[in-house]
């Protein structure tokens, strides 16, 4: 069957005008969604820094004051009590620690309250705290622990302390970490969640308190390369699928060597740009299928008076 003349000239007017809106419709989807994944990243790495800084405000001063007690210790060796108690005293109020505490090679053991241990009852270099503080040449960040008396969670800055460039002692400044926690804490779980992971993989704090000490190097291929991520890259993005979910992180590392770490679910992430391409499609195709039924309309019409 042969179109009537106007016929064809609607039609070819409205594959022509369909061709034109596809394309530019295409073009305009593609560059709205580069920008709008400009846009969602930026959003994302700005949440993780913003995570970081609150760390940072805590922890490096607080690393800088220990290491600079270590310096001032160096001055009084061979440290005796009436000179080391008093900046310990000092550095504890300082930096509003819980506990300051200086181990000796010798197997003396002083705190900030004045006591001094006997080291047939207590010698600081059987403990782990010591070993650890003793391995290193600045401070360093233990993972939390449970303290024996308060029961809370703790962690402690440590730093070797030199007399003449050898190590004669390590001294500590321990923290409970609520603090720490608030922040990790104050991202609404509706927006996503927050950890921190330390160098060898562990997770140290989660606002899941269920998941601290989860390895991820143990756990799947997902969190693995995460992982192998953060360990090439100092902050980036990173796409976690697994069976049951579909994340965007953005990570960072911390000052002493940690990684922070914020994710959101996929869909909440992207879910209003979604929506908004959505309603640009609808709104192209109802624009064709109107601009061509008027077309045909106006042919008919011109077509009769003609």
């Amino acid at each position: 069957m042969v179109l009537p003349f106007h016929q064809r000239v609607a039609l070819v007017s409205g594959i022509l005008l369909t061709f034109f809106l596809l394309l530019f419709g295409g073009v305009a989807y593609f560059k709205i969604k580069f920008y709008v994944d400009k846009e969602v990243s930026a959003r994302q790495l700005q949440r993780m820094k913003t995570l970081q800084l609150d760390i940072h405000s805590w922890m490096i001063p607080s690393m800088r004051h220990v290491e600079e007690l270590a310096q001032e210790l160096e001055e009084y060796a061979p440290f005796e009590k009436q000179n080391v108690v008093p900046l310990l005293a000092h550095a504890k109020k300082s930096i509003d620690a819980v506990q300051v505490y200086f181990g000796i090679e010798d197997g003396r053991m002083m705190y900030d309250t004045g006591k001094e241990l006997n080291k047939e009852w207590y010698d600081p270099r059987k403990r782990p705290w010591y070993h650890e503080g003793l391995a290193v040449s600045e401070a360093i960040v233990s993972n939390p622990f449970v303290g024996f008396a308060s029961n809370q969670l703790t962690l402690t800055i440590m730093t070797p302390v030199f007399v003449k460039e050898l190590k004669q002692g390590v001294v500590a400044a321990s923290f409970y970490v609520n603090k720490l926690y608030a922040k990790i804490k104050a991202i609404p779980m509706e927006e996503g969640y927050a950890f921190v992971v330390n160098r060898d993989g562990e997770v140290v704090m989660h606002s899941d308190k269920s998941m601290v000490a989860m390895q991820l190097t143990e756990q799947n291929d997902a969190l693995k390369n995460l992982y192998k991520t953060m360990q090439e890259e100092e902050e980036g993005l990173y796409l976690y699928e697994d069976e049951n979910n579909k994340e965007l992180m953005s990570f960072g590392t911390l000052h002493n060597g940690w990684f922070v770490v914020v994710s959101t679910e996929y869909d909440k992430a992207y879910g209003f740009v979604d929506a908004l391409l959505k309603l640009l499609w609808i709104m192209g195709v109802l624009m064709i299928v109107l601009t061509v039924m008027v077309l045909m309309r106006m042919t008919q019409k011109s077509i009769r008076h003609g």
